[in-house]
């Protein structure tokens, strides 16, 4: 019986064993994962350059349009019919015609006003010899008052006389003067050089002093007004602001004029505040009301360190830019300044010998390893 165990016993354990040799064997995950190969990363390609100084401006881009500095509508000081429109030389002046300052532009109907003065001039002559007749009077009055031969009375008479005649003479002086005025405003002339933009009034019309008869503009040279933001106030310098002008009549020319002045006052309703350029315009190249467009440079600085837009990442609330070191990245906060095209102004966060990557940023992260491509 015991015998019969033993054999039993053995065969057991030769089963067993036969078993555990047959069975797989299962790896475990940390197994699994070593028997995989881990890729290799060389660094992400990216390409770098260095921040560099660059002159650094804000444009303003604004529509203006030309205004003559000075626009004068011609009226007569007195009533009468226009005669002429003729000027000195015997040509008419017309819409566009050129004058002169001082030139005879029109002739209103003279006679009466000729008349007038030859009155005035006669009354004149006699006031003046009445008071030579009164200072006669007066002095013989005063030499008989000494010698006792007059009165008083009589004195004072002769006084009066004289106070009377001196100012009649001063009227009919005033008189005589304001005939003349009258008479030479019979001839209209014109207030400055310029262009005659309006002609209102012909040979033959009654004029009186409402009515208008010429509008002369001052051309040799132009006001150029541009409307900027009140922001832009103290940015605006007269003498030293750049404007770059383009004129929608003369498309492709371009021309830099500097501003010449800034009206102290803003534009409630707008919140604009006016700048004026003087443009040269002798040749008569630019008209009032012509469009202008002009490109303003505000706050320009020259060696201000900036770099390419491209370089600068948005990450939530931060702005970063990767600065390479070492063969790695790191994300670096930066503060910037104006941006003037594919160029930003940095105020602070990186120096002049920094590389920083511009192209391939979007894959990096803190800490990345990269490569430079040439």
């Amino acid at each position: 019986m015991k015998k019969h165990s033993a054999i039993y016993l053995a065969i057991a354990i030769a089963t067993i064993s036969a078993t555990i040799k047959a069975e797989p064997v299962v790896p475990t995950n940390d197994t699994a994962t070593a028997a995989v190969a881990e890729p290799k990363n060389d660094g992400y390609f990216v390409r770098v350059k260095k921040p560099f100084p660059a002159t650094i401006a804000e444009n303003v881009v604004q529509t203006g349009a030309f205004e003559t500095p000075e626009s004068v509508v011609i009226l007569p000081k007195i009533s009468g019919r226009l005669t002429s429109t003729l000027n000195a030389a015997g040509a008419n002046v017309d819409v566009g015609v050129k004058v002169k300052k001082g030139e005879i532009i029109a002739e209103i109907e003279s006679e009466d006003y000729a008349a007038r003065a030859s009155a005035a001039e006669a009354n004149l002559d006699a006031a003046k010899a009445t008071l030579e007749d009164a200072t006669i009077d007066f002095n013989r009055a005063a030499a008989l008052v000494q010698r006792g031969a007059s009165t008083v009375a009589e004195a004072d008479k002769a006084t009066a006389a004289l106070a009377r005649a001196k100012a009649a003479v001063k009227a009919a002086e005033a008189d005589f003067t304001l005939a003349g005025i009258n008479l030479a405003e019979t001839k209209i002339k014109a207030p400055f050089d310029g262009v005659v933009a309006v002609k209102s009034a012909h040979s033959g019309a009654m004029l009186s002093p409402a009515t208008p008869v010429y509008t002369i503009v001052k051309t040799d040279y132009m006001k150029l007004n541009f409307d900027l933001p009140t922001t832009a106030f103290s940015k605006v310098k007269p003498g030293q602001t750049d404007v770059l002008v383009s004129v929608d009549a003369y498309p492709g020319e371009r021309f830099e004029q500097k501003v010449n002045a800034v009206y102290p006052v803003a534009n409630g309703n707008t919140r604009t505040v006016r700048v004026e350029l003087h443009v040269d315009n002798a040749d008569g190249k630019f008209i009032p009301g012509m469009y202008a467009k002009g490109f303003i440079e505000l706050n320009k600085r020259d060696d201000v360190l900036s770099m390419d837009w491209d370089c600068v990442v948005r990450v939530f609330d931060r702005t970063i830019v990767y600065v390479v070191n070492d063969g790695h990245v790191a994300a670096r906060d930066v503060v910037l300044g104006t941006r003037q095209n594919n160029i930003v102004e940095v105020l602070d966060g990186v120096s002049e010998n920094d590389l920083i990557v511009y192209a391939g940023q979007h894959r990096l992260t803190d800490g990345a390893k990269i490569r430079v491509d040439e």
